[in-house]
C-alpha cells in the first residue's frame, strides 16, 4: 500500500518534479564556473573580499587591519551584503562564504522570477528565461550586491502579490524585511521593488492601501537616513538631479543612439568570441516567438474567478517595470563622480522584467520553446566555464608564487599594465593586488578604502598618499619615490616600469613571465 501511495504520489507530482530538476540541473550548471577555480576572472571580486576580511579579521594583530583602518559601516549601501558573508564567514572562512554567497544570488535569481511568475498566475516554466541571462556584464565585473539585490526584488514582489491576494500580517512583515534587506544590498532594484510594492498595494481602499504601503516604512528611513547622511547617498542626489551639481563635476550622459549599440555589451556579451553574442540573439527569438505563440493561444470564455481577475491586474500593473527601466538606461547618465555605470543597470532589469508578462504557449510548441531556452542557457554556462578554466590556467600562472613572496601584513602596491585577458572581456587583473590584501591582510593599494561605499577607511595617521581618479588605469602615471613611499612591497603584472628604474627605491624579489614583486629597499 505504501509503494502504492507513493507511485501515486510520484505520477501526481511528476510535472512539479520535472520542473525542480530542470531548474536544478540549469541552476548547477549556471554557477558551476565559480567553482572551477580559485582565481575566477571577475573583476571587483578581489576588492569586495578584501573588505570581508578587514571586516571579518579586524583584530587580527597578525593581519594588521586595526593599525590601517577604521570601520565606518554606516558610509556604505552596501551592508547586507558585506554583513552576511561576514556572518557566514565564521563556519566557512572568507573565501568560501563569498563563494557560496554569489552561488546563491546567482543561482536563486531565475527561481526568484518564476516566484512571481506563479504568483501572478503565470506560467512557472518561463522563469527558464532568466537562465541565458545570468552571466552578464555586471556579474563579471564583480557587482555582486547587484545581482543579489535583484534577487531579492523578485522574491520581494512576489511576496507581496501574495500578500495581496492573500492578506496575512506575516507576508505584510516578510515584504518589509525583503524590501530592507533589498535596499542595503542595492538601491536600483530596490527602488524596482519599491515601485512595484506601490502599484501591487494600491486598491481596496486607502486605509488598506496604506496598510500595504507601509511595508515600505522601513526600507524608506533607511534611504533617506543614507540618503542625506553618507557622502554616497549626496553622490547619489547629485547624480539623480535631486541636488544641485557643482561646475567641476557633472554628471555625464550618453546618446541614444550610442546608448542602443551597446547595450549588449551591458548584457551577455561577455566573450572576446561571438558565441555569447549570438545566444543573446537567439535568446531575443526565443522571447518573440514566445509572444507570437502565446498571443494566440485559445482564450477561456469563462468569467475568470476573482483571484484570477486579480492577478491579471497585477500582471498590468508590473508591465510597467520592463519599459521603465529600458526608459531609464537611454535617461540616467552613463556616470558621475566616481559612481559608474549607472545608466547600464537598467538592460538587465528590462529584460527581467519583460519575463513576467511573457503569455505562455501550449502543446509542443511550448515544450520545444522551453528546450530552446534551456540549451542555450547550458551552452552559455559551458563557454563561460570553458573560458574560466583556460585564463586559470594560461593567465593566472605563477600569481600563486607572487603572493608567496610578499609576508603577511605588509602594505603592497599594485601596479598592473596588462588588465585584460584573452579569454574574458573587461579587466580581470584590474584589483589583482586585492587579494593580497584578501587572503594575506595588510593594505593595499588601489584599494575601495577611499570610496564613499566602502565599510572601512584609512586612518589618517596611517594611510598611503592619496592618488587621482582612476589610478588604477594609469601605472604610467606613477610617480615612484612619491606615490609609493608608503609601501613595503609592489606586486607588478606586465611592466615593470619606473620600479624597475629605480634600483635604490626597490629591488625585485620576485620575476616571472607575467608577474614580477618588488621589496623596498632599505
Amino acid at each position: 500500500m505504501r509503494a502504492r501511495a507513493a507511485l501515486g504520489w510520484l505520477v501526481a507530482k511528476r510535472a512539479l518534479l520535472l520542473r525542480e530538476a530542470v531548474f536544478l540541473v540549469l541552476a548547477a550548471f549556471a554557477v558551476a564556473p565559480l567553482w572551477l577555480v580559485e582565481y575566477p576572472p571577475i573583476q571587483d571580486l578581489p576588492q569586495h573580499l578584501a573588505a570581508i576580511r578587514v571586516l571579518h579579521d579586524y583584530r587580527d594583530p597578525a593581519l594588521g587591519f586595526a593599525s590601517f583602518f577604521v570601520t565606518a559601516l554606516g558610509r556604505t549601501q552596501y551592508l547586507a551584503y558585506y554583513l552576511a558573508t561576514h556572518l557566514m564567514a565564521f563556519p566557512l572562512g572568507v573565501e568560501l562564504a563569498n563563494r557560496v554567497f554569489v552561488t546563491l544570488a546567482v543561482a536563486a535569481l531565475p527561481y526568484g522570477a518564476r516566484a512571481l511568475l506563479k504568483a501572478l498566475g503565470r506560467d512557472p516554466w518561463l522563469g527558464l528565461f532568466a537562465f541565458p541571462l545570468l552571466w552578464n556584464a555586471h556579474l563579471l565585473l564583480g557587482f555582486v550586491n547587484f545581482i543579489a539585490a535583484i534577487t531579492l526584488t523578485f522574491f520581494g514582489l512576489a511576496l507581496a502579490v501574495n500578500e495581496r491576494l492573500q492578506p496575512s500580517r506575516a507576508r505584510l512583515l516578510g515584504v518589509a524585511a525583503l524590501s530592507l534587506v533589498t535596499f542595503y544590498m542595492h538601491v536600483v532594484p530596490f527602488a524596482f521593488l519599491a515601485i512595484g510594492v506601490v502599484c501591487i498595494g494600491f486598491g481596496e481602499g486607502v486605509r488598506r492601501t496604506l496598510v500595504r504601503w507601509l511595508a515600505l516604512l522601513p526600507s524608506a528611513i533607511a534611504a533617506a537616513v543614507w540618503t542625506f547622511t553618507s557622502p554616497a547617498g549626496g553622490a547619489v542626489r547629485t547624480a539623480s538631479g535631486l541636488a544641485p551639481s557643482t561646475e567641476a563635476v557633472r554628471p555625464q550622459f550618453q546618446a541614444w543612439s550610442d546608448a542602443l549599440r551597446e547595450a549588449p555589451a551591458w548584457l551577455t556579451d561577455i566573450l572576446p568570441g561571438k558565441l555569447d553574442e549570438e545566444l543573446l540573439i537567439v535568446w531575443g527569438l526565443l522571447v518573440l516567438l514566445c509572444i507570437g505563440l502565446g498571443a494566440g493561444g485559445r482564450k477561456s470564455e469563462a468569467l475568470p474567478d476573482l483571484r484570477t481577475w486579480r492577478q491579471s491586474t497585477l500582471v498590468r500593473r508590473l508591465a510597467w517595470l520592463a519599459p521603465l527601466a529600458g526608459l531609464a538606461y537611454f535617461v540616467s547618465p552613463v556616470t558621475y563622480s566616481w559612481i559608474w555605470p549607472i545608466n547600464a543597470r537598467f538592460p538587465l532589469l528590462a529584460l527581467l522584467f519583460l519575463i513576467v508578462v511573457l503569455p505562455s504557449p501550449t502543446g509542443l510548441c511550448r515544450w520545444l520553446l522551453l528546450a530552446g531556452v534551456a540549451s542555450i542557457s547550458v551552452l552559455s554556462s559551458r563557454e563561460v566555464a570553458t573560458a574560466f578554466r583556460r585564463f586559470q590556467k594560461n593567465e593566472v600562472a605563477e600569481f600563486e608564487s607572487a603572493l608567496a613572496a610578499i609576508p603577511v601584513g605588509q602594505k603592497v602596491a599594485g601596479l598592473i599594465w596588462d588588465r585584460g585577458s584573452a579569454y574574458v572581456k573587461f579587466a580581470p587583473f584590474l584589483h589583482a593586488v586585492a587579494w593580497y590584501q584578501a587572503k594575506k591582510g595588510g593594505a593595499v593599494m588601489f584599494t575601495f578604502a577611499d570610496f564613499p561605499q566602502s565599510p572601512f577607511r584609512f586612518r589618517e595617521s596611517n594611510r598611503p598618499p592619496r592618488v587621482g581618479p582612476r589610478w588604477e588605469w594609469m601605472p604610467e602615471s606613477v610617480n615612484v619615490p612619491n606615490d609609493l613611499s608608503w609601501y613595503d612591497y609592489v606586486l607588478v603584472r606586465g611592466g615593470p616600469g619606473g620600479v624597475a628604474a629605480q634600483p635604490q627605491v626597490f629591488s625585485p624579489v620576485f620575476q616571472g613571465p607575467h608577474w614580477s614583486v618588488w621589496k623596498r629597499a632599505r
